[in-house]
């Protein structure tokens, strides 16, 4: 495998674990029929919520079986996953604070 090769697949194990980060919250917040911020900045309903949750897991499981069927794995692939997974929840752990506190964010 070419470094450029080894590069460019490590860029969505990335985008994987951003999608697996992404997914959980807005899966949850849905899944407990609570209103919860779309991806989009907007109060959006729980079903929508679990929605959008379900595609960005369905997208990640997706990507994740083609790159396994391609033979495009390896131990930098987990590694920048778990780069992606964390870096999205840092972002969501640090931003669901003040969404929390804004009277119009969290509902129900």
């Amino acid at each position: 495998m070419t470094e450029l090769s080894l590069q460019l697949f490590l860029i969505w194990y990335f985008i994987i674990g951003a999608l697996l980060a992404n997914g959980v919250p807005h899966f949850v917040f849905g899944a407990a029929g609570k209103i919860f911020r779309s991806p989009f900045g907007q109060r959006s309903s729980p079903r929508t919520n679990v929605a959008w949750g379900l595609s960005n897991l369905l997208l990640a499981t997706i990507i994740s079986a083609g790159l396994t069927a391609l033979g495009l794995y390896s131990n930098y692939g987990l590694t920048a996953l778990l780069i992606g997974f964390w870096l999205m929840l840092l972002t969501f752990g640090t931003g669901i604070k003040r969404y929390l506190n804004d009277p119009q964010g969290a509902g129900n």
